[in-house]
């Protein structure tokens, strides 16, 4: 709408005035022009990709612009340049970036304007440009600081899941010693007593005693095959993984997981769950998305596969940072693998997978 604004006035004189196309200094300033809107829209287009030679390019635009105009008002040009400085540089670098833009459009201005237009013209301009970029940096603060509370946020949510799992998990190992050292206690003890009775009781009771001590004995199979199944039961991934996708707040996070889907080794569950952690905290961290999707499958062989990938603005070159490299080291170690992509279109995409352990399904 700035570019638009800024251009209002030469565009009408090169519709309205056939004579003024002729001029080399009219058809530079469209040329300026043209080039600055083109370079702003591959800018906001890239999301970052190539921004600084493209912040160059519009700066340099804009400038053939404001020289060849007439009344200054392009410097309405260099005030958008000022806003996307702190985007796509770092600090110093920005401001030293809108300081350089002042000084040369202030010698624009008291090149081309009478010194009395000249100098509230330039002052105008510069003070626009310094409170751009100051607002443009408050914004990118405070987007940095939402991000970072959906980091800490969803970081939290992992362990209060991870907590609650910990706890179900204590509280079933505290069934299971008691059912082993109570009832199973009380059985063996019944079993022996009985097995002792049948050696001393004969004619009618004898298979009352006999038919008792079957049943103490089946009982107390049943009994320890439940107690082994609730000590080394599989760890069931659905309900913490939704737990952990529900509510991020700045994204959202589209989860597909099997309800029934369980890990027997409690390393590997873990591992898929940090997995699906990592995603959505770099998600929020660096993709600057508004959608993440996460399918998490049985493979044909057996093995678990996390599949993401984003509608963010992507990156020309995959550099692992910390969380993705030890990730991909977790996943080595149990026969696995992690691969991170650029996605077709935008975004990124995780590729992980575990292999077959035990009774995974």
């Amino acid at each position: 709408m700035m570019w638009v604004s800024a251009g209002y006035s030469p565009v009408g004189e090169l519709l309205f005035d056939p004579a003024s196309r002729a001029e080399p200094a009219m058809q530079l300033w469209l040329l300026c022009f043209l080039t600055f809107g083109g370079a702003f829209w591959c800018t906001v287009r890239g999301q970052g990709q190539g921004a600084v030679w493209l912040l160059g390019l519009q700066t340099a635009a804009a400038l053939g612009a404001l020289a060849t105009g007439h009344d200054g008002s392009e410097g309405v040009l260099l005030c958008v340049i000022a806003a996307q400085t702190p985007y796509f540089l770092p600090s110093r670098r920005a401001t030293q970036w809108v300081v350089g833009m002042a000084l040369l459009s202030a010698a624009v201005y008291f090149a081309t304007l009478p010194l009395e237009t000249a100098v509230p013209t330039a002052a105008l301009f510069t003070g626009f440009m310094g409170f751009t970029a100051m607002v443009a940096r408050i914004q990118q603060r405070e987007a940095q600081g939402r991000r970072e509370l959906a980091r800490l946020h969803t970081e939290l949510k992992a362990a209060q899941v991870l907590l609650a799992d910990r706890e179900r998990e204590q509280e079933r190992l505290r069934i299971a010693r008691e059912l082993h050292d109570s009832l199973g206690h009380h059985l063996t003890a019944l079993s022996l007593n009985l097995e002792a009775a049948s050696h001393t009781v004969t004619g009618p009771g004898e298979e009352h005693v006999r038919r008792a001590r079957t049943v103490a004995r089946t009982l107390l199979g049943e009994v320890r095959e439940v107690v082994s199944s609730m000590r080394d039961g599989p760890s069931q991934l659905g309900p913490s993984l939704q737990a952990l996708a529900q509510g991020v707040p700045g994204l959202d996070v589209h989860l597909q997981v099997p309800d029934k889907l369980s890990i027997n080794d409690p390393v590997a569950a873990q591992s898929v769950f940090r997995c699906v952690q990592e995603v959505i905290t770099n998600t929020l961290r660096h993709a600057s998305a508004k959608n993440l999707w996460i399918d998490v499958v049985s493979t044909e062989e057996g093995g678990i596969q996390v599949h993401a990938r984003d509608d963010g603005k992507g990156a020309a070159t995959l550099k692992p940072g910390a969380g993705i490299t030890g990730m991909q080291e977790r996943f080595a170690l149990l026969g696995g693998k992690v691969e991170l992509r650029p996605a077709g279109g935008q975004g990124m995409e995780l590729v992980a997978w575990l292999p077959a352990r035990g009774d995974d399904r």
